[in-house]
């Protein structure tokens, strides 16, 4: 018998422009956060300044990753060092200073009762 499944609701804030996508990539720990390749990932159209996706899983702990694809050529454009060019955000609002954040950084716990929560792009 598989865990019974549950929904986290993922909503992304200060979307500035509405045009491309806003992908959101959920991560299980043990992954290679934010770097590898997500356990489900989606794309959500930027058509209002917050927009929202939900995602079914099973109780545990998990971490997002977020990118504003803003000229929709499907990833995240970076500019010298690997500087983000468009707008992203990670769960628990982490801002990571020189490198990428660790999971643990993000790290969540979703219950059996589900969850919500917010990421503001910056």
């Amino acid at each position: 018998m598989s865990p019974q499944k549950t929904n986290l609701k993922v909503e992304i804030q200060n979307v500035q422009t509405l045009t491309g996508s806003v992908f959101v990539a959920l991560f299980k720990a043990g992954s290679n956060f934010p770097v590898g390749k997500p356990t489900e990932g989606k794309k959500v159209d930027a058509t209002s300044h917050s927009v929202q996706t939900t995602f079914s899983v099973e109780p545990g702990e998990y971490a997002v990753a977020v990118f504003h694809d803003e000229n929709g050529n499907g990833e995240m454009d970076k500019r010298v060092f690997g500087i983000p060019k468009e707008p992203y955000g990670f769960s628990n609002n982490f801002r990571p200073k020189m490198s990428a954040p660790k999971f643990s950084d993000c790290q969540f716990t979703v219950g059996d009762g589900g969850k919500s929560i917010s990421i503001a792009l910056k």
